[in-house]
């Protein structure tokens, strides 16, 4: 792995310049700059270490800063709200450090209140809206979602819900559906007719090939001349203890992979109801059309802001030919790796379908997820 170390301005370079450049450090940090002349010769000062006092960095890691600077899933949630505020609309925003407030504001709703459950996302939010002039505009409740009083809705109803949905303690795809439980909580403070946005979310799944990310579940074998596969059973019994039935998050925009399926619809969140008391429960199968090893199942969320307006957190756009996947690069994709197919002495080939059996538990928020491979073509699913 490398380390990318961001310097505090850009530099133009010309082939053939000479530049320095320069390491800091003091007892607990070390930090960089970039200097046309050695700092010996020409006697500057050494710049002082990077202290970052905006608090944003201390709340959004750097996939959400891309995320709030994407100005295509941006423009995305203008038009859908352009369809759903009116201007006596009242708005509640529900996502953690969320600009979709100031949209609203700015689109022309008649007042807003934004959620922010964390002393420190409150500040933040508070000095993002005095810095435009906001402070008076919208209102910033310090409070948990589901602790909210009329009075802090200052006795009115709300007719649009909004949520991207994001929060920063969610680590798989679906653990953002805490905005459905939100919005079951809050669901005395809507006004009749109130709008919900988004509207529903859908779990997505497609069959893969990894070009390197499989290797971190591949038993090793002889490993430099060393035998170490009691290490691998070792770790093999740790996984079918659990972890092998529970999907993990990954990046995958980082790590290369082939669809040998169709991306495949698998549960429908409908967050313009509460959430259910019973669990959701799907079952199915999906056909593999490209040859490969199928290493493993990815799954990810859609949220339906509009009927015609969907952001994905998964896959951008249909597979390539060959099956090359286009991932967002601001969300984490959960990845279910198939342990039989992980093993480099495979034989290629392998199955031609493989059945899942996916659940929605209401009462924890989990999805559990189970994946089986088969050689033949099941007609029942």
């Amino acid at each position: 792995m490398q380390c990318v170390y961001f310097l505090p301005q850009e530099e133009p370079v010309v082939q053939g310049s000479a530049l320095c450049l320069v390491a800091h450090h003091d007892d607990y940090c070390v930090w960089y700059s970039l200097e046309r002349t050695s700092s010996e010769k020409n006697g500057r000062v050494y710049p002082a270490r990077p202290v970052c006092d905006c608090q944003a960095h201390l709340l959004w890691n750097r996939p959400r800063f891309g995320e709030i600077n994407d100005q295509d899933r941006t423009d995305q949630y203008v038009q859908a709200l352009k369809t759903v505020l009116k201007p006596d609309s009242v708005c509640l925003c529900v996502s953690d450090g969320s600009l979709l407030s100031v949209l609203a504001h700015y689109l022309g709703a008649e007042q807003v209140f934004t959620v922010e459950n964390s002393a420190a996302s409150h500040r933040l939010m508070n000095k993002i809206f005095k810095a435009n002039h906001l402070e008076d505009k919208i209102n910033v409740i310090e409070k948990r979602p589901e602790l909210l009083t009329s009075a802090d809705l200052e006795g009115k109803k709300v007719s649009v819900l909004l949520g991207e949905p994001f929060f920063t303690t969610s680590l798989l795809p679906w653990h953002n559906l805490y905005f459905w439980y939100v919005r079951t909580a809050v669901d005395q403070h809507l006004g009749p007719g109130a709008t919900v946005m988004p509207q529903a979310a859908s779990l997505h799944a497609v069959v893969v090939e990894f070009r390197d990310l499989w290797r971190i579940r591949s038993p090793c074998g002889d490993c430099e001349g060393f035998d170490v596969r009691i290490m691998d059973d070792m770790i093999q019994r740790a996984l079918d203890f659990r972890e092998s039935k529970e999907a993990e998050p990954h990046p995958l925009w980082e790590y290369p992979c082939r669809s040998l399926s169709e991306p495949q619809h698998i549960l429908t969140f409908d967050f313009r109801q509460p959430v259910p008391s019973q669990p959701l429960h799907a079952e199915g199968s999906i056909q593999l059309r490209r040859p490969g090893r199928s290493h493993g199942a990815v799954l990810w969320m859609e949220y339906h802001l509009t009927p015609d307006s969907t952001i994905s957190t998964g896959l951008l756009k249909p597979a390539a030919d060959k099956g090359d996947c286009c991932w967002n690069p601001h969300c984490k994709q959960a990845v279910y790796f198939f342990s039989t197919a992980l093993d480099p002495r495979a034989p290629l080939g392998g199955p031609q379908t493989v059945s899942y059996a996916v659940e929605f538990h209401p009462r924890t928020g989990d999805v559990t997820v189970d994946f089986t491979l088969s050689d033949t073509l099941d007609d029942g699913c």
